[in-house]
């Protein structure tokens, strides 16, 4: 065209506009044809600029010029072209041109500096290039938004319990306990003043994405074991899950003792009423915090002159009656038992010294901690399993998956199932062994990106593996009893803890009292799936989100929802579920398979036919599927809904239907077993009741006069729902019976609010109020005296019923599908013929102004 020197508006006009070529970057003559259906030789420019006023047309495909002015009805209000208003001003004010643009996101990742560039625009030229979205991707997440996730109570929290649940304990479950959560001065010399275990952990951070930290207490908060108090409220928590019992680390170094305050805080309160044994941290004090290297601060030394003074603060601790026995023997822990110079002989030593200075003979237990296996070489009873010591010890790593926020992070990251599932086909040795199953781990506050990390662990997973643990040791009990360790209490610091949190709440704890009264369930609860196609705030949509409300609020079901397209609702749908925008088909195999193992969903809701193509793949996938159908036949073929739906009600095991007439009707179009059919009214999420002083109050905030009547219609203001008809009854009626008050409840389509023009414009004159979308619909019902159904399609059965139960005259059209179905349970109900308005207004009329008795007339 350049090297033929036309002009180049005249050129697009005569030629370019049929031959596809673009004006504009953002105007698409062959998307705009074809979308539009316009006719042959018909400028697609041309319509568009004779069109754009009405908001009903888009120049491109990511411009929705009829969701903008639904979700922006400030401009449908000033009457402007949504997509110049966009060009203009909307990008400036950060609105969204499409659902299925983020004009915030965008400005943020590609356009820092920028202001005065539109997102929309530079899109559509850089879109081709590597990394560019129009939003941000599914699943992406980032470290400020992984922080936030963790710091909130999460979709598995679960408040403490309150009570025991009063089931005898399957075996005595013990849990490790440890004492650095006060100030002492060897800490503050070390560490800084004031230094406790809380100092680390305000040093975590997530290190990738789904890593969980940080992690903050919640019902004990940042305790101090200086209180005496703390000690006794956590051994509250402890028994009412049914702990058997804390292992208090010992700190004892060649006659001095470290952090021995909750101890002798506890052996001083015998009303504390808990059973204890003690684990002796047998290793060097180091700046490492693993005993294995680093400047050490406090060695651990082994003089035979001092072997008294150690066995005589071990049988001080098993005087106490609480002391745990076993047969009649103390236990006593070790944690690094090949330290100990000459383990057999000094360890004989040390039994000789227990036998005649104090008469008793412990059971020493040795921790499997780094290369220390097997007890009967060193000299020991028995072992107790550590992990994530020994566990972890040959499994793969997972690091190369993980998506890091921290390029210097050098952490083995293992997947906690993994750990559990070693722990449990572990062959049982010919030694005592103490199984111990962990909470998690992740020490991460102490080694800063450097340590071991237990990834994935759940309420659930843990108290699988707890409970076979406990199952377990009733056919390999030690010493005589059913015996099982937790590792640990609060070890904070290493993310092995029961005591709750911000993000989990009492899940853990809760679990560990499940696992030990025997209440414990296989894998993860099964969570439920909920399929809409977009999030657009209409009825449709409403009702998904009240579902997952109900599912997630009321009956505690973890919820994941999938949609097509997103839209203003995705925020609420967020704060009940777990969210994925899935466009294009293909997706969908991958996306369910991964759901499926990853959250463990079992069965799928799917909202409406418009997502009936997605069922066969929910059932392929093993899920039990409910389709839910709300449209009546002809919307669903001029949707092209109607070819999936004989798939789709082949596959799956229950199909709803709002009314039997909309499944009647539906049946015309697929075959449907009956004995799969159910009817089920939707659409009203508020059971409403009449209640008359209710009533009262709902009418005086109305501004009810007494005499007038008000009628109402209820739903999306657009043709399927009748509204231009409701706007015709109150402008007819409204000129006979002044006394009659009219108003529409629910938001308007703004394309179909410009085309009613004079009409609407004499009937809101008249007295008609748009009170738009409202949460407050049990208050209309309640303040109305008629509910007006001018629906071409949709019955809104539930509302009919609802309104009944009020004592509401229910006036439906015959053409109001399904309405002929609810009617007879409406005591006031009445038929008319359908799009007679006149018979309408006279029903009105009658039902609510009538006549005189004949001797006043």
């Amino acid at each position: 065209m350049r090297a033929a020197g036309l002009d180049p508006l005249l050129h697009y006009i005569w030629a370019g506009d049929r031959e596809g070529r673009r004006p504009v970057p953002y105007f698409d003559p062959a998307w705009y044809r074809s979308r539009y259906a316009l006719r042959e030789g018909e400028n697609a420019l041309a319509h568009f600029l004779r069109e754009r006023h009405r908001g009903t047309v888009s120049p491109i495909p990511e411009f929705d010029a009829v969701w903008y002015l639904q979700t922006y009805p400030d401009v449908a209000e000033a009457g402007m072209d949504p997509f110049e208003h966009y060009l203009i001003q909307g990008f400036r004010e950060g609105r969204d041109p499409s659902p299925d643009f983020d004009t915030r996101f965008y400005r943020q990742r590609y356009l820092r500096g920028r202001s005065e560039t539109n997102p929309l625009v530079h899109y559509l030229r850089h879109r081709g290039e590597p990394g560019i979205h129009p939003r941000r991707p599914p699943g992406e997440v980032t470290l400020a938004s992984t922080v936030r996730r963790h710091t909130r109570p999460g979709p598995l929290f679960e408040e403490t319990l309150s009570a025991p649940l009063g089931l005898p304990p399957r075996a005595r479950v013990l849990a490790f306990y440890l004492p650095q959560f006060h100030p002492c001065p060897e800490n503050d010399a070390w560490w800084g003043t004031g230094f406790t275990e809380w100092t680390s952990l305000g040093r975590a951070l997530p290190r990738f994405a789904g890593h969980y930290q940080p992690r903050i207490p919640r019902d004990l908060g940042h305790y101090s074991l200086a209180h005496p108090e703390t000690l006794a409220r956590q051994i509250a928590l402890a028994k009412r899950a049914g702990l058997g019992g804390f292992v208090f680390y010992y700190y004892w170094f060649g006659g001095k003792r470290l952090l021995d305050r909750p101890l002798e805080t506890f052996l001083s309160r015998p009303d504390l009423d808990f059973p204890f044994a003690l684990m002796w941290a047998n290793e060097d004090w180091t700046r490492r915090w693993d005993g294995r290297s680093g400047e050490v601060l406090i060695a651990q030394t082994y003089d035979p002159a001092q072997d008294e003074a150690l066995i005589d603060g071990f049988a001080r601790h098993f005087a106490d009656p609480r002391y745990i026995r076993l047969e009649g023997r103390p236990l006593l822990f070790v944690y690094r038992a090949s330290l100990i110079p000459k383990t057999q002989a000094t360890l004989a030593r040390w039994r000789r010294l227990f036998e005649t200075r104090h008469g008793v003979q412990p059971l020493f237990v040795m921790a499997q901690s780094f290369d220390d296996v097997d007890p009967r070489p060193l000299g020991f009873d028995a072992a107790v399993e550590f992990p994530p010591h020994k566990l972890a010890r040959g499994l793969e790593p997972v690091n190369d998956c993980l998506e890091l926020f921290d390029e210097e992070f050098s952490a083995e990251v293992y997947r906690y199932e993994d750990v559990a599932l070693r722990s449990l086909l572990e062959p049982r040795p010919s030694y005592p062994l103490i199984k111990t199953a962990v909470p998690g781990w992740d020490n991460d506050p102490r080694r800063e990106g450097q340590g071991l990390v237990l990834h994935g662990a759940t309420p659930a997973r843990y108290q699988a593996w707890l409970s076979r643990l406990i199952e377990e040791s009733a056919r390999h009990p030690v010493f005589g009893e059913r015996l099982v360790c937790i590792n640990a209490w609060n070890e904070w610091a290493e993310g092995a803890y029961l005591e709750p949190d911000v993000h989990f709440g009492g899940a853990f704890l809760n679990a560990t009292a499940r696992a030990i009264a025997g209440l414990a369930a296989s894998g993860e609860k099964t969570s439920l799936l909920l399929v809409g196609h977009d999030a657009l705030v209409h009825g449709a949509q409403l009702l998904l989100l009240h579902l997952a409300r109900h599912f997630r609020r009321v009956m505690g079901i973890e919820v994941t929802i999938i949609l097509r397209a997103g839209g203003p609702l995705e925020t609420a749908y967020g704060e009940v579920a777990h969210v994925l925008v899935l466009k294009h088909p293909e997706e969908w195999p991958a996306a369910i398979e991964s759901l499926r193992l990853g959250r463990n969903i079992g069965a799928a809701i799917v909202n409406t036919a418009a997502n009936a193509d997605i069922v066969p793949h929910l059932a392929r996938a093993g899920l039990r599927v409910i389709q839910l159908i709300h449209e009546m036949p002809a919307l669903i073929t001029a949707r092209g809904w109607g070819e999936a739906l004989a798939p789709a009600f082949a596959a799956c095991d229950r199909v709803i239907f709002a009314a039997e007439t909309v499944a009647e009707a539906t049946g015309t179009l697929a075959p449907l077993d009956p004995a799969r059919r159910r009817i089920l009214p939707q659409g009203l999420y508020q059971k409403v009741g009449f209640d008359p002083a209710r009533r009262a109050a709902a009418r005086a905030g109305r501004g009810l006069a007494e005499g007038e009547r008000l009628v109402i219609g209820i739903g999306y203001g657009d043709l399927r729902k009748g509204f231009d008809l409701f706007v015709q009854a109150a402008r007819l009626a409204r000129k006979r019976v002044p006394e009659l008050r009219f108003a529409w409840v629910g938001a308007l389509d703004p394309a179909l609010a410009s085309q009613l023009g004079r009409d609407l414009r004499e009937a809101e004159a008249a007295g008609l109020e748009l009170a738009g979308r409202r949460e407050d619909i049990a208050d209309w019902l309640l303040a109305a005296d008629a509910l007006l159904l001018t629906s071409r399609e949709d019955p809104y059965p539930s509302v009919m019923l609802e309104a009944a139960a009020c004592g509401l005259p229910v006036i439906a059209f015959e053409g109001s599908g399904g309405a002929a179905d609810f009617i007879p349970q409406c005591d006031a109900g009445m038929l008319v013929p359908f799009a007679d308005v006149e018979a309408m207004v006279e029903t009105l009329i009658a039902l609510l102004i009538p006549p005189p008795p004949p001797e006043l007339r």
